[in-house]
């Protein structure tokens, strides 16, 4: 009877794609399941998954899919043929003797056609097996071990010779895709350099990663993904953009996998930090994995800015479009109904009846034309409250003085150590290093998170901007519309805190934490900051809310 073989193959790096490891491997197996007349039922490939550390085993795997189902008897009678045992399992004899009899007793062969050997399901008790797969497991697994650490001590060399500037450019693999090596530097690919810049600003602008994604595929601008990557045909990834506008690479930095930075100026600068600091503040304002399409997209100018007073959970918006609904009565009369267009706004967590019983419901153009015409003439030439770009000044400033005193407390130990001191010095000195280092990091992390909130425009910037494009956020055009509300939805969550739904039929605006207006359901001011100062004018009682 002809038995049905399914063929294993794996590959560990790119580089082994480029050596058309997958297309070796299978062509070698499907002849060596020719000569036994085995039936080729489907060949199962894991690219770029790693047998040393298991991942091709893990959830997601071919391999751990083919596990399961060898389990669940969908397989029984079946040979797996594949290169050797490390092509299953690098992590040692235990981990691939387990899985080798594992398969046999789910009722599955394992024929490995290196050295055309076969594991039978029916041989549980053939002791030379049980040493084979113990010995080639252990000899595969310390293989990758020496590998593992050739391969860390080389990265530890080529890191040491990046942070003392003595790295040469053609010795550094994984270079940026819009850097390009000319007569041995590195220099920028001006068309690439260009469209890192135009990402970058459309993210800055309100535009979302979805839709850059959008536009870089509709206008067919080629992708960066290497073309031994089988995503290379499928254009540009959501993913790809995220990593684009996080990575400080974009800075001329050379960054290790674990955010270490070897050097600030190994690669050309591609974006200034300006433009860098500004789109990683608009990451941090914008919030999910939300995707609109069509005239859905930014309706909302107030996204993210308006919650419940009473809860503090989001608000709902609701819109409806003006559409015509058809009814057949039982005397076979047919009524048209037209559902009128209106924007509402409620908290969300009212509305699904869940822990609130605010029953405001507010018409979100009043609030929406309330923000516009009435509050942020308030705000001109209002002076920006920036408590965070503070509190980070405060950190950094403190840091630095704990710093520079256990800088003057190791001097001294180090001179008491030169004059003959004791093991516990030394001790001590160990730990105030170790110290003063963590400390360096923390300043250079707040350092930057300070750029970041410093490079946010100033309250007459934002107000310019908005009042500039105020034509656009009804244009008749839905790309022009869902650009420009986009970078006004910005803009305005920089210049307001948030905006309360209260429970009875009004809404209260923050420009910060201490100022407010309070608002009518129809959009007249009622009382806030510009009122109690009226108010305190004419020696009126003080307002209480």
């Amino acid at each position: 009877m002809t038995q049905n073989a399914i063929i294993y193959a794996r590959f560990s790096t790119a580089e082994q794609s480029k050596g058309y490891s997958l297309e070796r491997q299978k062509a070698t197996a499907i002849e060596f399941a020719a000569n036994r007349d085995w039936l080729v039922e489907k060949t199962i490939t894991d690219e770029g998954r790693s047998a040393f550390h298991g991942a091709n085993r893990l959830e997601g795997s071919a391999l751990h899919d083919f596990e399961l189902e060898a389990r669940n008897g969908l397989h029984r009678g079946k040979v797996l043929v594949v290169e050797n045992i490390d092509r299953l399992s690098r992590q040692g004899a235990k981990a691939a003797a387990q899985l080798i009899w594992s398969l046999n007793e789910a009722g599955v062969d394992v024929a490995t056609y290196h050295d055309s050997h076969i594991y039978q399901a029916a041989n549980n008790s053939d002791m030379m097996d049980l040493f084979k797969v113990i010995i080639l497991a252990q000899q595969a697994y310390d293989e990758s071990d020496k590998k593992s650490k050739r391969t860390k001590a080389s990265w530890d060399d080529r890191f040491n010779a990046i942070e003392n500037g003595n790295q040469k450019p053609e010795k550094v693999p994984h270079m940026p895709n819009w850097v390009k090596r000319v007569d041995g530097a590195y220099v920028l690919d001006e068309h690439r350099t260009k469209v890192l810049n135009e990402i970058f600003d459309l993210y800055i602008n309100g535009v979302g990663i979805h839709r850059i994604v959008t536009i870089l595929n509709e206008r067919g601008e080629p992708s960066w993904t290497s073309i031994y990557h089988k995503r290379n045909v499928n254009g540009w990834f959501y993913s790809y953009i995220y990593r684009l506008l996080t990575k400080r690479t974009v800075l001329g930095e050379y960054v290790t996998s674990d955010g270490r930075i070897l050097a600030t100026d190994f690669y050309p600068q591609a974006v200034t930090a300006e433009k860098f600091n500004l789109a990683q503040a608009a990451l941090g304002m914008r919030k999910g994995n939300q995707k609109r399409t069509g005239t859905n997209r930014n309706r909302n100018l107030l996204s993210q800015l308006v919650v419940c007073s009473e809860c503090g959970g989001g608000a709902h918006f609701n819109h409806t479009t003006d559409t015509v609904q058809k009814y057949t009565k039982v005397s076979g009369e047919v009524v048209n109904y037209r559902r009128k267009t209106y924007r509402k706004m409620r908290c969300d967590r009212a509305r699904r009846k869940h822990n609130c019983d605010n029953q405001t419901i507010l018409n979100y153009d009043v609030i929406e034309k309330t923000v516009l015409d009435e509050l942020l003439p308030l705000l001109v030439d209002k002076p920006t409250n920036n408590r965070a770009a503070n509190e980070l000044s405060e950190k950094i400033a403190e840091l630095a003085r704990l710093k520079d005193a256990n800088q003057s407390r190791l001097d001294n130990l180090i001179d008491a150590v030169a004059d003959g001191g004791s093991k516990a010095l030394v001790q001590r000195i160990e730990k105030l290093e170790a110290d003063m280092e963590r400390q360096a990091a923390e300043i250079d992390e707040w350092q930057k998170q300070l750029a970041i909130e410093l490079a946010q425009p100033s309250n007459d910037d934002d107000i310019a901007l908005v009042d500039s494009l105020r034509d656009e956020l009804i244009s008749d055009d839905d790309e022009i519309r869902t650009y420009t509300r986009g970078r006004v939805n910005i803009a305005l969550r920089r210049l307001l805190h948030r905006i309360d739904i209260l429970p009875n039929d009004t809404f209260r605006i923050w420009s910060n934490e201490n100022a407010w207006w309070l608002f009518d359901d129809a959009g007249t001011l009622l009382e806030g900051e510009q009122t109690l100062a009226a108010q305190s004018a004419h020696q009126i009682f003080p307002l209480v809310l």
